[in-house]
């Protein structure tokens, strides 16, 4: 093989956005994936879903995709961002993550997430649920949570996990969800 066509084959890689070790994912993040996160926290909710395993230091594109979430009323439905609704003295999981409650939340039912080191991931008895309510043994941490809604682009500085919820209160009667694409690409 000549220069020129190594050359040229690298640069039909680059512009196809390959990148060596590079992985992508397609979730579907159900609207009752609270993960116990919230309070009250009711039975019914389920664990946060797995996004993308990151091996190492780099960076993580999310992107909603499609799909809404429906809460309590059926004209009650919003997508990532989620929609603002009175909590009366409840708790969503992003109030959670700061220590505060009650009031309108501006982003209810919107796509949240929470990146979580290999090692707790690895811990024994590690669920993707509340770590604060001891409802396992060893679980995610409320402070970590963070908004994505339609997009977010994060760095990571270790391998770990990316899980994705939704942040309510009371997610057990909640339909619907969203299409989620993940992208994870290394440090060079």
């Amino acid at each position: 093989m000549t220069k020129l066509a190594r050359f040229f084959g690298a640069a039909v890689l680059l512009a196809s956005g390959t990148v060596a070790g590079q992985t992508t994912a397609t979730v579907f993040v159900p609207g009752n994936t609270l993960g116990d996160f919230g309070n009250p926290s009711v039975d019914g909710n389920q664990p946060y879903v797995a996004g993308i395993v990151a091996t190492g230091p780099g960076k993580i594109v999310i992107t909603y995709l499609s799909g809404e979430v429906t809460d309590c009323c059926p004209d009650f439905s919003t997508g990532p961002d989620g929609t603002p609704f009175y909590f009366g003295t409840g708790q969503s999981a992003l109030q959670e993550a700061l220590g505060i409650s009650g009031g309108t939340v501006t982003h209810t039912d919107a796509l949240i997430g929470i990146f979580v080191p290999r090692y707790r991931v690895q811990a024994p008895g590690f669920k993707a649920v509340d770590g604060a309510k001891n409802v396992a043994r060893v679980g995610l941490l409320p402070s970590d949570l963070f908004f994505i809604g339609t997009d977010k682009t994060i760095t990571v500085l270790e391998a770990g996990t990316l899980f994705l919820g939704i942040n309510d209160d009371n997610a057990a009667s909640n339909g619907g969800g969203y299409n989620v694409l993940v992208t994870f690409t290394p440090v060079p």
